[in-house]
């Protein structure tokens, strides 16, 4: 564990200190005994050693000496200094007595008089300069009778006075050694906790810099040192001398933290986080931690594209599908269901209906969470390098292969999920290593002999019916057994119409935000007008129009002539309007108005308050002609526009 090294003024304790080293001796200690009277014989000496042991004046001369290992003192205890009298009361019989030494060798001396029926006086020496003029002083006392250490002894003699040397005794040594054991185990755990810190400021990524209570620098590390161009000479200088840009000192007065700080100091961009220390409720200094902002965006690209290029992030969730109809709500609540169980799933439905944002949302709700999400679109590459994708290859497995070989996507979502997308267009030699895959849990690349066991999620996911496609031949019956474990089928949005004015907001919000334009309104005519198209390009296509009236609207609210304006020419109206989502669904619920045509004067008003009276529109919305929508606004004795209901009557006529 350690060496233990005794500077001892005589001969005659070294038999002490072995003997009582030896009782607490385990085995991991070293002891040195070396022979120093006075601070002369050691004032030239090179210590090499954990912890020095000495006595008196020794002792306090190695403290003032520029040497690493720490120095305890072998203590004079009151039994040692009564010892001492005693032996001078039977060799001199002398009742008046003075004590001379160190502190440590006096303290408590003048105590021993009552005990002892002893008169002592007692003279503290602090190096053998002062030894011989206090001696002298007693002497001028009266007193010829002195006891302290070799030191003030010899000195003593020569004076020709009676002197008695106050020996060290076994409790002494004893306390002496279990101190520098104690002492050597703590400075060896302060060390390493020390290094440790050390190593950890210096290998930090971040610059560093600590001040004290009074605003002092008390650290600086490595990084600091270069992104500022200071050095380790800064420490003890004060922080707004050196660093005013920093104002850490405004932390110490606070008691509050600063994060996320960004400040040019020294002509460098840094993004700084400042928080101070507090010990029993009180600041007692301040750490500050920067970095260089190109740094950090420098970090982010890569983590991005590290992350990015295999698409092995899922960013949805299903708190980021939006929409209020039942059969979404359903839909959604499915999902969760699939989303607690490792089974493939086989997601259905038209393109745009949001196939990838259910198997994203999926994957983030499931324990795989923090695995990869892979996905691939079966449809954008060619065979041939659809199976190297997915598979992999060895180093030189055909020409132009990557040297070192490439893992595959089924490895690269190893304890995560995988998204086939458009499956219905996977070649049926494809069809066939998948199906492997699904049955072994494993794959092998293309070019090499072994297989490697993955353990991937498989969701599938098409816009095609593949039971016509089994069918025809072109999809392998037993591939859509295997895929077809869990089912989702998502329904296009003009079955859900209830869901396309929540859309509509969802992603006039966010165009307008992306574009950097004023939040738009939208007219309740425009609102008709996009409910009852037939959106054979589902939510996609109703993002894109959104985008595009975004882009091209001149004032504050959209109206019916800008979504005619970027509507498709041939603008196709819902066969089957929802006509409680239009009229209210408080007027309709319950009933078949909607289906029987059997409008009343509720739903008729409500749809024309709908589309400012625009007949042409109420007319299509719902599902009726002009001349019939003429006819119950007169069964019904509701108004008509000027000229209206004339024209068409004339035109029956004709």
């Amino acid at each position: 564990m350690g060496k233990i090294t005794c500077l001892i003024p005589y001969e005659e304790i070294s038999h002490v200190i072995e003997s009582t080293f030896a009782e607490i001796n385990d085995g991991n200690w070293e002891l040195e005994i070396v022979l120093a009277a006075g601070v002369q014989c050691i004032a030239e000496r090179h210590f090499v050693t954990d912890v020095i042991l000495a006595r008196g004046a020794t002792a306090a001369a190695l403290k003032q000496m520029p040497i690493s290992a720490p120095v305890i003192d072998f203590s004079v205890s009151g039994y040692d200094t009564m010892r001492a009298i005693q032996s001078c009361q039977k060799q001199f019989g002398k009742k008046r007595i003075g004590v001379v030494g160190s502190h440590d060798m006096v303290y408590g001396a003048k105590s021993i008089e009552e005990l002892m029926d002893v008169q002592v006086e007692v003279v503290e020496v602090k190096d053998e300069t002062d030894a011989e003029p206090n001696i002298k002083k007693l002497m001028s006392r009266g007193i010829d009778t002195i006891i302290g250490g070799v030191m003030s002894t010899l000195i003593a003699r020569r004076l020709g006075l009676n002197a008695v040397f106050i020996e060290t005794g076994r409790e002494a040594v004893y306390q002496a050694l279990i101190e520098a054991k104690r002492v050597v185990q703590v400075r060896r755990k302060e060390q390493e906790r020390s290094e440790q810190f050390r190593a950890i400021l210096n290998y930090s990524s971040v610059g560093i810099i600590a001040i004290n209570a009074f605003g002092v620098i008390s650290l600086v590390n490595t990084d600091a040192e270069k992104l500022l161009g200071i050095r380790n000479s800064a420490i003890g200088c004060d922080i707004d001398r050196a660093l005013p840009e920093l104002g850490l000192k405004a932390v110490l007065s606070s008691g509050e933290r600063d994060s996320q700080e960004v400040k040019t100091v020294n002509g460098l961009q840094l993004a700084i986080n400042k928080v101070p220390i507090i010990v029993d409720e009180k600041t007692v200094g301040a750490v500050a931690t920067f970095q260089p902002t190109s740094t950090i965006q420098e970090l982010e690209r890569k983590i991005r594209r590290k992350l990015h290029c295999h698409g092995l992030v899922a960013k949805s969730t299903f708190g980021d599908v939006v929409g209020d109809s039942p059969v979404l709500k359903h839909a959604i609540a499915t999902a969760r269901e699939f989303s607690k169980v490792f089974s493939n799933v086989l997601i259905s439905g038209e393109t745009g209906t949001g196939k990838e944002l259910f198997a994203q949302s999926i994957h983030n709700a499931s324990s795989r969470a923090k695995g990869p999400f892979v996905a691939i679109n079966c449809a954008a590459l060619p065979e041939s390098l659809l199976e190297s994708e997915l598979f992999g290859y060895t180093d030189g497995a055909f020409t132009g292969a990557t040297r070192g070989g490439k893992m595959g996507l089924f490895e690269l979502a190893h304890h995560g999920t995988i998204l086939l997308d458009e499956i219905s267009e996977m070649s049926p030699t494809l069809q066939g290593r998948l199906l492997r895959v699904l049955q072994e849990r494993e794959i092998m690349r293309l070019g090499d002999d072994r297989v490697v066991p993955i353990d991937v999620r498989i969701i599938a996911a098409t816009n095609r019916v593949l039971d016509k496609m089994i069918e025809k031949g072109t999809f392998r019956d037993d591939l859509y057994y295997r895929l077809d474990t869990l089912r989702l089928a998502l329904a296009p949005l003009r079955e859900r119409q209830e869901d396309i004015m929540p859309l509509v907001r969802h992603f006039l919000g966010a165009c307008c935000l992306r574009s950097g334009k004023p939040p738009l309104d939208i007219s309740r005519s425009a609102e008709a007008l996009l409910i009852s198209y037939s959106w054979p390009g589902n939510v996609r296509e109703l993002r894109n129009v959104l985008e595009r009236l975004v882009v091209l609207s001149k004032s504050e609210v959209i109206s019916d002539f800008d979504v005619s304006a970027v509507l498709p020419k041939s603008t196709e109206i819902s066969s089957r309007p929802s006509t409680e989502a239009l009229a209210g669904k408080s007027i309709l619920r319950g009933s078949n108005v909607a289906q029987s045509g059997d409008f009343n004067r509720e739903v008729l008003l409500g749809v024309l308050e709908r589309t400012d009276f625009h007949y042409g529109r109420a007319a299509a919305m719902l599902g009726i002609s002009r001349t019939t929508l003429w006819r119950k606004l007169k069964q019904h004795d509701l108004p008509a526009l000027n000229g209206t209901i004339e024209t068409i009557e004339t035109i029956e006529t004709i």
